[in-house]
């Protein structure tokens, strides 16, 4: 009985074990072949900015916006700057369309993808553009 065991044992931990190596192959695989799609790449820091502004179109937005909440019009460019009406700081950024859960946004002179709810630092002088969708600022 004992010896039952113990093979049922080491037989599914060499199960879990090639789950996960094979896991991980798969998820090399993906971004090998995410990478080779999105043309030029550059890294900066870990993340992936692409200077390629392809959308899938804005699918209609529901704004409900909040006291001090600044929205990001599609296509349309801001700078931020003290005294100005985009200050720069740190913000919480939203997608103003339920359709979007991911997004585009260029900051800095890159576009990157952002989800509903992540975090971007705005520096003085720094321009911020919507590209995919209109975007709240919160």
């Amino acid at each position: 009985m004992l010896t039952a065991v113990a093979i049922l044992a080491i037989t599914t931990g060499i199960f879990l074990i090639a789950t996960v190596v094979l896991g991980v192959l798969y998820a090399r695989e993906r971004a090998a072949g995410d990478q080779n799609r999105a043309g030029k790449v550059k890294i900066k820091d870990g993340v992936r900015y692409s200077a390629d502004d392809r959308i899938a179109g804005d699918a209609g937005a529901r704004v409900t916006l909040a006291e001090g909440d600044f929205l990001l019009e599609k296509g349309k460019v801001y700078r931020a700057e003290k005294g100005g009406a985009l200050l720069p700081g740190t913000y919480t950024v939203l997608a103003a369309s339920d359709a979007a859960h991911t997004f585009k946004l260029r900051a800095g002179g890159y576009v990157r993808d952002y989800s509903h709810g992540d975090t971007v630092v705005i520096a003085e002088g720094e321009d911020v553009c919507a590209v995919s969708c209109t975007v709240i600022l919160r």
